[in-house]
């Protein structure tokens, strides 16, 4: 007679106390007493006899066994418990146990600067702020001292300061440099300069280093000092130098005024300011000559060879004076012919006087109907001069 388990409906394996499905014990009803006379034991020494189970089926999926689905989640479930642990307690336990509860993957380290070495281009001033409004002057830095610190923005969040070592103060980072300044073979003494001409000023004493800024004719500029490649160093306004070219040139017209001079190269009449030098100057050779041929002491042939003498000599006179761009350094009066001297090669002369509208060949001859004139090199006493001479006469 087959039998089934009362907890799960499963056939029971008769002889079993158990359910082979679900487990459950086997709880037998009282057998009839027909029955049980006829239930004899098996003799002690039998073999035991097995039967394999049989088919189980189940009408629907309600009626299958869960245990052996349950168990298998269950422990799955319990797997990702303790990996979640184990997370929790290697990373963000020991993350959150620093200060200020700030995980240490997401915390922003705070950036360390280097010291720098840097080079005052200036006289520089010492503050005891990163600031120069608001702060007072605790000392100063001479031009070219090295100082070390660290480069730091100022209180107004635009400007730079390096912060001196050893918490001694700070200083303007536009007046310090990477490298040391050069030396000054002339001091200038801060004076002021009005450009003749647009300039360019750059960061070293150099047309190769970096251009900082053009400068208009008529701008003032504060001049420090001469460098030995013939720049001047100048101060800027917002702090820090530049560097501008034609040293010797500029200092030349430093306190030269301009001068006025028309010229006539059909006349040889130089007008203006000038005209009136070279006449004081053909009064003095005049002079000179009359005193000679006035000499009754002298014999005649005495008298021809100093005479003769005079007409080579030439009267120079010399000048520190400014002309539309160049630099007159003298003028000469010679015995049939005048000069005006520049500092200033041949070509830039030249380039000047056509900007005036004269014509020019390229050997520097201007084009007149009697007289010559035109623009040479100097050479000989003349080179002490000037570099350039306008000359005009027969």
């Amino acid at each position: 007679m087959t039998k089934f388990c009362t907890a799960c409906g499963a056939v029971l394996v008769e002889g079993r106390g158990f359910c082979g499905a679900c487990g459950a014990a086997v709880i037998e009803a009282p057998l009839a007493p027909a029955a049980q006379a006829a239930y004899a034991p098996p003799p002690v020494n039998a073999e035991p006899i097995y039967s394999a189970p049989a088919p189980q089926y189940y009408p629907d999926e309600a009626a299958a066994p869960k245990n052996s689905n349950a168990r298998l989640i269950m422990g799955g479930l319990a797997l990702i418990a303790m990996l979640a642990g184990l997370y929790f307690f290697l990373f963000r336990y020991h993350n959150m146990s620093n200060e200020g509860g700030t995980p240490t993957a997401e915390a922003t380290p705070t950036p360390v600067v280097a010291q720098t070495t840097l080079f005052a281009v200036t006289q520089a001033n010492i503050r005891d702020k990163a600031t120069a409004i608001g702060s007072n002057i605790t000392g100063k830095i001479p031009r070219g001292t090295q100082v070390l610190g660290r480069l730091a923005l100022g209180e107004d969040g635009v400007t730079n300061w390096l912060e001196l070592e050893g918490g001694k103060g700070f200083v303007g980072a536009v007046n310090l440099a990477d490298i040391q300044p050069p030396v000054l073979t002339k001091i200038i003494a801060d004076k002021i300069w009005a450009t003749d001409k647009p300039v360019e000023i750059w960061a070293q004493p150099g047309s190769t280093s970096s251009l900082l800024d053009r400068a208009s004719a008529g701008t003032s500029l504060t001049l420090a000092g001469l460098t030995a490649n013939d720049y001047i160093e100048i101060k800027l306004r917002k702090g820090g130098v530049g560097y501008i070219a034609d040293g010797a040139r500029i200092l030349a017209l430093l306190d030269a005024k301009p001068i006025a001079m028309n010229f006539n190269a059909s006349t040889c009449n130089f007008g203006g300011e000038v005209q009136p030098l070279f006449e004081k100057l053909s009064a003095i050779a005049k002079a000179e000559y009359d005193a000679v041929d006035n000499n009754i002491s002298l014999g005649d042939g005495a008298r021809e060879k100093a005479l003769s003498a005079l007409e080579g000599k030439s009267h120079y006179q010399a000048l520190q004076r400014s002309f539309k761009g160049l630099t007159m350094t003298g003028i000469a009066q010679h015995y049939e012919s005048q000069s005006v001297y520049f500092a200033d090669p041949p070509a830039k002369v030249i380039e000047t006087f056509r900007g005036l509208g004269f014509k020019i060949s390229k050997s520097g001859a201007f084009v007149s109907q009697d007289l010559y004139a035109g623009i040479t090199p100097t050479s000989g006493k003349s080179a002490t001069v000037g570099k350039s001479e306008l000359g005009c006469g027969v």
